[in-house]
């Protein structure tokens, strides 16, 4: 038989954001327009990891029961599909304090894994934070930072998976050079919204 889903209750919109970036800000940032921002400049280099690889993804997902990390930030845009209607997308994320986030960043990546991996396998539901998308919304998952996206889709509504662009570092460099593989991490329970 198969397990049942945890629905998430912890579900963060645009506005909650950005009334209360600085308690999100270590895990995830909404890539919101810098202030005094006069025309254009960089936001990160990565010299070392290439240029920025583009990725589509139809988020067809609606359950989910791992997480992933990397040791380098990536971004996830949704955009406007010209399915319609369309579903609605959602980052999710373990509420790990700034301090749990620091200190991973501090380590070397083998341990880094095993402590995240030994933190997820004993997180409850209530630990996961969702936040909702919207079309033209930027995340930037922070480096280190276990996550994944799952939607929610009303089949009776004849709604289609939303479609986002996924922004990150060449993996190739980082796997077949550096010899780092995208960890997955099983959480103890499945995941919906």
């Amino acid at each position: 038989m198969p397990e049942k889903a945890v629905i998430l209750k912890s579900i963060i919109k645009l506005e909650d954001y950005v009334e209360n970036e600085d308690k999100f800000k270590h895990l995830f940032e909404v890539q919101l327009a810098p202030p005094n921002l006069k025309n254009f400049r960089p936001r990160f280099n990565f010299d070392k990891g290439g240029t920025l690889l583009v990725g589509d993804l139809v988020l067809n997902l609606e359950e989910e029961q791992y997480l992933e990390s990397h040791p380098f930030p990536e971004w996830v845009v949704q955009l406007i599909s010209t399915e319609k209607p369309i579903g609605v997308p959602y980052l999710i994320v373990p509420n790990l304090p700034n301090r749990f986030i620091s200190r991973l960043n501090k380590m070397n990546y083998e341990k880094r894994i095993l402590k995240i991996d030994e933190t997820i396998k004993n997180l409850t539901a209530d630990e996961l934070i969702a936040f909702e998308y919207q079309i033209g919304v930027s995340i930037k998952v922070n480096a280190n930072v276990p996550h994944t996206f799952i939607a929610k889709i009303a089949p009776e509504k004849n709604e289609k998976p939303p479609y986002l662009q996924v922004y990150e570092p060449n993996l190739r460099i980082f796997n077949e050079v550096l010899k780092f593989k995208t960890p997955y991490y099983k959480l103890p329970f499945k995941i919906r919204i």
